[in-house]
Parts: C-alpha cells; structure tokens; sequence
C-alpha cells in the first residue's frame, strides 16, 4: 500500500481539504513553531543544539484508560524544546489526523497536537505554535533542529513569549524531578521521608532504607539506623523532595531559557484582575 501523499505547506494556505469530511486550516505565517518534549530521567532532557530557541521544564500530565473504562492521570517532570521551522521545510500529509495533524519535517513522521472538531466536516486548526509530543528522542529532536532556524534569524521571523513556573506548579515539578532522582539513587541506608499525612510511630521521618521490594513500588524501610521496626513505604507516601534534601542529592530547580526574547515573570490571576 502507498503511503498518502504530503504537499509542502509552502504550496498551501487557508482551510485544506485532506479527505470528504475532514480539513485542515492553516496559519498564515512564514515560520510555525514546533515544541518537542521529553521526561526525566531521560537523555534527551539535557538536549542543546544551536538551532534551539528555547527550552522550559515543565509538569506533563498524561491519561491511561483501563479496560472497563475508567482513566487515570499522571503526572511527569519534562522539558519542551522549542523550535523555529520555515514553513517551505515542513509537509503536510494528506492523512485524517482529527485533533493530530500529520506532518513531515526532514522525513521525520510527527503529529501535530491541535485543537479539532466540527459537524458534518472535521476542521482541525493549526496555529503558530504547536506541540508535537513528550516521549521525544535526541536523534528526533535533531532532526527539528537541522530544520529550524538559529535564534539570531529566527527573533526576526517569530515573537516567542515564555513565562515562568507558578510557584505551586515550580514546587510540583521540583517534587517529581525529585523522586525521579530519589528512585534512581536511593539504596540502603539512606534517608526517608513520609509526605505530610504519612506517619508512622508518630513521625515522618527519618527512616532508613533497607531495600526496595522487586517489580513493586515499594521500599522496606527501619526506624533506626542500627535496626528497630521494618516498614513498607509505597511510592505514593514518600515525601520525595524531602528524601532528595536528607540525603544530599541535587535537585535542579526548573530552567527556563528563551534565546528569542525576554522571559516573563509568573503573575498570578488574581493579580492581573486586580
């Protein structure tokens, strides 16, 4: 079977017709922008290249849907990478997306995360700034960054504003990057904390790692360092930054680097209403 064909979105404008009932509408600009994710602990988090216009640690929050129907959210610490694409280096493929428009960047398949839906005839939107996912490798990310612009061309193609972390949503992603590091280096002897809520003769901590049980989420822990009573700690009831502090593992706090322009500080709603 022949793959569906893709036209370079330097040939197309406005609403395209992809199939009977489902079309795509295009923005007018020169330069889209394509922002690539990837999570801790992964690799690719410490990705740089020259051709990138900014990166942001965020919190990704993802959805797994059991068999009878029901949805459970997770939460990760991420960074996004943005990145300036002309649009003449970017192909649209003539594909149903609906909500995910299929596109090519350097031969590379991505799909980009948009907002989608109508009646008789699906519309999806492609705006001037799209996500295209949070699972991304490095040879994925370089493959955007061979296409997109340097910064010193691309501040004069594109107005990239970023803000930074709210002060709630900075200490989440501080606490996940946290048990991220916790779960990679914590072994016996070290320090733990229980979350406020958690206590365990009276007190959250510290306990001492003992080990951590196979394929569970679990740690065996004792109440003195020399011994006292064996407990079982499961991931949801460890206070991870407080483990990471205890034992003097480092926490990076969230970056935010926008080589196309200024970064705006976080204002809260009610500040801005005010």
């Amino acid at each position: 079977m022949n793959p569906p064909r893709s036209v370079n979105l330097s040939e197309l404008s406005g609403t395209v017709e992809i199939a009977p009932g489902y079309q795509v509408e295009l923005p007018d600009d020169d330069c889209l922008i394509l922002v690539a994710g990837a999570k801790y602990p992964a690799a690719a988090t410490r990705y740089d290249h020259p051709h990138l216009a900014a990166r942001q640690d965020q919190v990704f929050h993802t959805r797994a849907y059991w068999p009878d129907g029901r949805k459970k959210w997770f939460a990760h610490a991420g960074r996004d990478f943005y990145f300036v694409i002309p649009r003449d280096r970017i192909e649209l493929v003539f594909t149903k997306g609906y909500s995910y428009v299929p596109v090519l960047v350097n031969g590379q398949s991505w799909r980009l995360n948009v907002s989608g839906g109508g009646g008789e005839i699906w519309t999806d939107y492609v705006r001037h700034q799209s996500h295209v996912g949070i699972g991304c490798s490095k040879k994925q990310l370089d493959s955007l960054a061979r296409a997109a612009l340097p910064p010193g061309q691309a501040q004069d193609q594109v107005n990239l504003e970023l803000k930074e972390l709210s002060t709630s949503d900075a200490a989440y992603f501080a606490e996940l990057l946290a048990g991220s590091v916790c779960r990679e280096h914590l072994a016996a002897g070290h320090q733990l904390f229980l979350q406020d809520g958690y206590r365990f003769d009276d007190r959250r901590g510290p306990f001492y790692v003992e080990s951590k049980t196979p394929r569970r989420r679990v740690y065996l822990v004792r109440t003195r360092p020399d011994g006292g009573t064996c407990v079982r700690v499961p991931y949801q009831s460890i206070d991870w930054t407080a483990t990471a502090t205890a034992n003097e593992f480092p926490v990076p706090q969230p970056l935010l680097e926008n080589r196309l322009g200024p970064v705006q500080p976080y204002v809260e709603a009610l500040a801005q209403t005010a």
